[in-house]
């Protein structure tokens, strides 16, 4: 799952702060598509009792190569390196995030007889895949063990699309720590203004035309390069691109609320933004869909309108820019269910149970699933 900027995670761990892990300790083998190599996710909480190791799926680095950056050459390779490692050495887990990169791996995983149990982290597409790559991909998952999702639409969306056991597809909530926020005291953006913030799914032509029909009302929009293409943006709009995550945290501070326009009714995304908005204390206006029905309760810590329609987006947002006490109110129901819900913590403790169930890092190891070898479908 993606959504701005950032890839949907927790925040970035060093591994200088880690604790020693023993060369007795189970090892855990897991694959991501961030370019960022200080990502270590939970290593340093589980260190007491696993040793982890982390593929980065997204280059090679071999410039003589010119294989383009998440090129699906380079994420195969990446995904190969993991899946060998984790054979060679024995791994008792093999963690995957993003899709593709689940994809990829378990299809190496069974070519080679990698015979550890697989999690699908993170198990989200922004966009569904079609025929062919369907079909391969749901021939893959078979292999999968185990599949995290952020909502409860997915559950019934994957289970559908790639006939994955809905036994093996759990719900958890998108957790994270307190988001971090630039010059916390002071924000980067001058004036009174509302935000907007994201990539993946978003519809911000229909953003752009419901601004046009409040010109009072000023907002400040953090997008990716892709979404501004063909943008038509009236005057009072600014739009700002591919800004630093605290940055980016630093204008929804200081924002009178949030809007997250969503391209239909059945989104899957943009759970990242809803969160941190949440956090900081943000009201939010949405588009009503089935994917982030979870995480939104209308007049509790949100207000909600059709997909697609400029007018009832604009109606919305006039209505709540009007009404300070009503946006502080949502802000604050915003908050109490992130606190509630979606921190880190909470993904710490559903990982150690997820680790538990498979029997890694316990003294009672569950038996572990057998993969098939007999057919190759390396790439």
């Amino acid at each position: 799952m993606r959504d701005s900027q950032t890839a949907e995670t927790p925040s970035p761990k060093s591994a200088e702060a880690e604790p020693a892990a023993r060369d007795d300790h189970p090892l855990i083998v897991c694959c991501a598509s961030i370019p960022d190599r200080r990502w270590r996710w939970f290593e340093p909480q589980f260190a007491d009792r696993t040793r982890w190791e982390f593929h980065y799926a997204t280059s090679v680095g071999l410039r003589a190569a010119r294989i383009p950056y998440v090129s699906a050459v380079a994420q195969t390779y990446q995904c190969w390196r993991a899946v060998r490692s984790a054979k060679r050495n024995r791994a008792e887990m093999l963690i995957t995030h993003d899709p593709r990169v689940t994809f990829r791996a378990a299809r190496l995983q069974k070519a080679v007889g990698a015979r550890m149990p697989h999690v699908a982290w993170s198990f989200n597409f922004d966009s569904l895949p079609r025929g062919l790559l369907r079909r391969m991909m749901a021939r893959s998952f078979a292999h999968v063990d185990r599949f995290i999702v952020f909502s409860s639409f997915e559950r019934a969306l994957y289970h559908q699309v790639f006939d994955i056991p809905i036994s093996k597809i759990e719900m958890v909530y998108w957790g994270v720590g307190e988001p971090a926020v630039a010059q916390p005291e002071s924000p980067i953006e001058s004036g009174d203004y509302i935000c907007a913030v994201g990539g993946n799914a978003r519809d911000y032509p229909t953003l752009m035309a419901a601004m046009e029909l409040i010109p009072e009302i000023p907002l400040v929009v953090v997008m990716r390069p892709q979404n501004a293409v063909d943008l038509k943006i009236p005057p009072n709009v600014r739009v700002r691109l591919n800004r630093p995550l605290d940055e980016t945290n630093n204008i929804i501070k200081f924002s009178r609320f949030m809007v997250l326009p969503l391209r239909g009714s059945d989104v899957p995304c943009g759970h990242v933004t809803l969160v941190n908005a949440m956090f900081l204390g943000r009201a939010i206006v949405i588009t009503q869909s089935s994917g982030v029905d979870d995480y939104i309760h209308e007049d509790v810590n949100a207000v909600t309108c059709e997909a697609k329609s400029p007018e009832a987006l604009a109606d919305a947002i006039r209505a709540l820019w009007n009404d300070p006490e009503r946006s502080a109110r949502l802000g604050a129901g915003g908050r109490r269910f992130a606190e509630m819900h979606c921190t880190e913590a909470s993904t710490k403790e559903n990982l150690d149970r997820v680790l538990r169930e498979f029997g890694v890092g316990t003294d009672d190891p569950s038996p572990k699933p057998e993969s098939n070898a007999e057919e190759s479908l390396l790439p």
